[in-house]
């Protein structure tokens, strides 16, 4: 009789990034099922529904069946669609979600909608699992790129399936053999599209242990800009009974970061009483300049809390516009310079010219702010109807696509 199949080794981490004022990933480590979310939606959420994704494949039965995984994405969905229609605030909310179930067949039921990725290592060799829902997987799937230039595609963040994105999601769901000693991986794309191929490689090389894997892994994530919320989840497949999940692993990056939100402001507490309770300190008498001071104090509290909160609004906010070259940008922030000081970062370039998004659709590039998942819908509508080439060509063996 073969030997029964569980994860017998996890390890789980995530981090927020040097850029992403808040992160909106989220993950499910609960043999034996696994699983990430990539919540989009800035303002409208995104980490909520990241956060239902991975509620409703939570609520499994402690022995769910191969089928129960993907109805569980399917619940999600409708979860995350109900919950946006009834507040104006999570309008347009969705998530990417990849998910793993190890089943008493010993075969791996993985289901999967966005561009989370599933990889499995074996002996050394790395394979993906997961096809990206985005514009340049299409393009690399219809022979107009390559995977190199899709690498360095400026269109490459924006995915053409999420949940919450539609009232019915179709998510690809399969199953693939595994064998003792295999690694399974799930990550978001502040993972896979930041570190490559190679480097997952190299996190796996000398038989280091899955903590040093995923330390090893958000550790490139950050060096090679941090832009984006990293998360990654590893199980080890083995005979025998399922590991205790772990804590989440704490990643403290090399080099120190500069906050990208300030600190809430905290509410002064009530003035101390004339006749102070045991050890506090007696207040002195106020006097006209320490009046001054405190309306002085008084403003300048005022004018950090609106600061604060002006930061953290163009951190949840997005706009499609032209840039100064007359190229559609897709943009984090708000369109206002206060002071001469943009809001905006330096967006991501869609590969359209202004004019003829302008020629043919006169309002499509003035739409004000947006959260993430509207504006990135709007990149991709734009993308798909004024970027994308009209008839697929295959290219030749041997040619260039």
């Amino acid at each position: 009789m073969t030997a029964r199949l569980a994860w017998v080794e996890i390890a789980r981490a995530t981090d927020v990034g040097r850029v992403r004022g808040h992160n909106e990933d989220r993950h499910l480590a609960r043999p034996p099922v696994m699983a990430v979310a990539d919540g989009m939606g800035g303002a409208q959420a995104g980490e909520v529904a990241a956060g239902m994704a991975v509620a409703a494949l939570d609520a499994l039965p402690e022995k769910p069946r191969p089928g129960d995984l993907r109805k569980a994405v399917q619940r999600a969905n409708a979860d995350i669609r109900r919950s946006a229609s009834g507040d104006a605030g999570r309008t347009g909310m969705g998530t990417t979600v990849t998910a793993c179930l190890l089943a008493d067949d010993g075969r791996l039921y993985v289901v999967h909608v966005g561009d989370s990725r599933a990889y499995l290592v074996r002996d050394g060799e790395l394979r993906r699992l997961t096809d990206d829902h985005s514009v340049v997987a299409e393009l690399v799937r219809g022979g107009a790129l390559t995977e190199e230039q899709a690498d360095r595609h400026p269109q490459r963040n924006v995915i053409t399936k999420a949940l919450g994105a539609a009232d019915k999601v179709s998510a690809d769901a399969f199953q693939v053999g595994v064998e003792p000693g295999d690694v399974v991986m799930l990550c978001t794309d502040g993972v896979s599209a930041a570190v490559g191929d190679a480097a997952i490689r190299r996190a796996f090389a000398d038989d280091a242990s899955l903590d040093d894997a995923a330390l090893a892994l958000l550790a490139a994530a950050d060096e090679s800009g941090g832009e984006d919320n990293a998360t990654v989840v590893l199980a080890r497949v083995g005979e025998g009974d399922a590991a205790e999940v772990p804590a989440a692993l704490e990643f403290v990056p090399s080099t120190p970061r500069v906050a990208v939100l300030p600190r809430p402001m905290v509410e002064p507490g009530a003035r101390t009483a004339r006749a102070p309770e045991p050890g506090r300190v007696l207040e002195r008498v106020p006097t006209a300049r320490s009046k001054l001071l405190v309306a002085g104090a008084a403003v300048l509290a005022v004018a950090g809390v609106i600061m604060g909160l002006t930061v953290w609004a163009a951190s949840r906010s997005h706009v499609v516009q032209a840039d100064e070259a007359g190229q559609v940008r897709l943009y984090a922030g708000l369109p206002y310079s206060p002071l001469g000081m943009s809001l905006l970062d330096d967006g991501r370039p869609l590969g359209l010219p202004a004019r003829v998004v302008e020629a043919e659709d006169p309002s499509a590039l003035d739409q004000g702010i947006k959260g993430e998942g509207e504006a990135t819908a709007l990149a991709t509508r734009l993308i798909w109807r004024y970027g994308m080439p009209q008839e697929w060509k295959v290219p030749q063996a041997g040619g260039r696509p």
